[in-house]
């Protein structure tokens, strides 16, 4: 053999001798990062799952049990901002209208912005505050098919203020908004409290509450120093015309429809699709989540039918997916939904695949903001992601920029914990996903 010949063949052989080590250095790195996360004592007695995907490379670089189904809690509203990128524009379709020589018809499709404090560009307001025609309502639709609570919710937690109502035509958020300013206390809408004084000596930095069938709202003994919270209201049709009407006080009082007439209908848009998603995201707002899935369903459907809607998506939308879910709700309140590490990273990858990886990650938390502000700040890379908590169960998904320009999607679903505080399991996959950033 030549000199040049066996220079040639020993410069291959040493480069794939490097190459080995460099693979079982990671591989141990790997390990060493997952031994870690699963003997951690906060997860002594839970079930573990664990996807990580480098895009970049196109190969795994961890799966344990990532096949497995967990409950994944609010890592669901992965699945409603998915939806909210498919269905609604970029702005949106929150209402229709139509309208004769004098009456103008208004039918919502489930704007969650409708009325709420935190959006001031109010289109349907300025319509009606502007016409002279008689203004109806369709607060409700015969072929409609769901529950205000959404299946598999606690039932005893109707006065949480993170489980509000879902409707057609949401008004306020469908929650009483308490304002606390150390003086006084600002209600908004007033509309439950016309008939009864309240003195905010007694009331100062006290939790309100609500009886289970009825608005009738009232003092606990619990503690509240908040300077603002929300406890839902029970949002049914006429409740709704007559907050609108309370609200605005118009010369002719909104009133509801019953019928729906025969008149070309054109779609109102209100605020940006984007925008939306992104609050949802950062606070991880249930009440969003589900109105994004019961506007997806109006939009697809012509009707709210959050079942047949989900039905769907499963077999349409998600029909890639390398396990079949079940799929509950919007927000991931039910204990009824059931997915994958593995799912979680097919849906991320189709994700940014579909609507470009810069609107993905403005919608997506990033690390040390939102409900990752504690954790994650001096993370060696970026990291994106949505959080999910539920009794006894943590889960987070999104993906990561790594120093060394690499792209990973991955997936943490906990089961069954056992620990005191959520703290101590986010600190250990945490731990977990800063040393995998730092070895790829």
């Amino acid at each position: 053999m030549a000199k040049s010949t066996r220079k040639r063949v020993n410069g291959l052989q040493q480069i794939s001798l490097l190459l080995l080590i460099v693979f079982f250095a990671s591989s141990c790195a790997v390990q060493k990062a997952q031994h870690a996360l699963l003997h951690t004592p906060a997860l002594k007695g839970a079930h573990v799952g664990i996807a990580v995907y480098n895009d970049t490379k196109g190969s795994w670089i961890d799966q344990y049990q990532s096949d497995h189904y967990y409950t994944p809690a609010s890592n669901t509203k992965i699945l409603a901002t998915y939806v909210g990128l498919q269905f609604l524009g970029d702005s949106i379709p929150g209402w229709k209208m139509a309208e004769n020589a004098d009456t103008l018809f208004l039918f919502p499709q489930g704007d969650p912005s409708f009325f709420h404090p935190e959006f001031t560009y109010q289109p349907i307001i300025d319509i009606i505050k502007k016409t002279n025609k008689q203004v109806v309502i369709a607060t409700t639709q015969t072929n409609d098919q769901f529950e205000s609570m959404g299946d598999g919710w606690a039932w005893n937690d109707y006065a949480e203020d993170y489980q509000p109502e879902r409707s057609r035509m949401p008004v306020y958020g469908n929650v009483v908004h308490f304002y606390d300013n150390g003086k006084e206390l600002n209600i908004k809408p007033f509309h439950f409290f016309r008939n009864q004084s309240i003195d905010y000596s007694v009331v100062k930095s006290k939790q309100w509450s609500r009886k289970k069938t009825t608005n009738q709202f009232f003092i606990t003994n619990q503690k509240n120093n908040a300077s603002y919270f929300q406890v839902p209201f029970i949002n049914d049709p006429e409740n709704a015309i007559d907050l609108l009407n309370d609200s605005l006080h118009l010369a002719k009082p909104i009133q509801a429809l019953h019928y729906t007439p025969q008149l070309t209908q054109t779609t109102i848009k209100t605020v940006p699709t984007d925008s939306l998603l992104k609050i949802m995201m950062s606070r991880s707002d249930n009440f969003y989540a589900e109105q994004v899935l019961l506007m997806g369903s109006a939009h697809l459907l012509g009707r709210i039918d959050d079942a047949a809607f989900i039905d769907s998506l499963i077999k349409v939308e998600f029909s890639f997916l390398p396990q079949p879910m079940r799929w509950a709700d919007g927000s991931g309140l039910s204990r009824y939904n059931l997915n994958t590490p593995e799912n979680y990273i097919a849906i991320l990858k189709q994700m940014q695949a579909k609507y470009g990886e810069s609107r993905v990650r403005n919608i997506f938390e990033k690390g040390g903001e939102g409900t990752l502000s504690a954790y994650y700040k001096n993370f060696p890379g970026s990291i994106y992601a949505k959080t999910g908590t539920l009794g006894g169960q943590i889960a987070l998904s999104g993906f990561i920029y790594t120093q060394h320009d690499q792209k990973l999607y991955f997936s943490v679903l906990v089961a069954n914990h056992m620990s005191k505080t959520t703290s101590a399991v986010r600190k250990a996959v945490e731990a977990y996903l800063v040393k995998l950033a730092s070895k790829n």
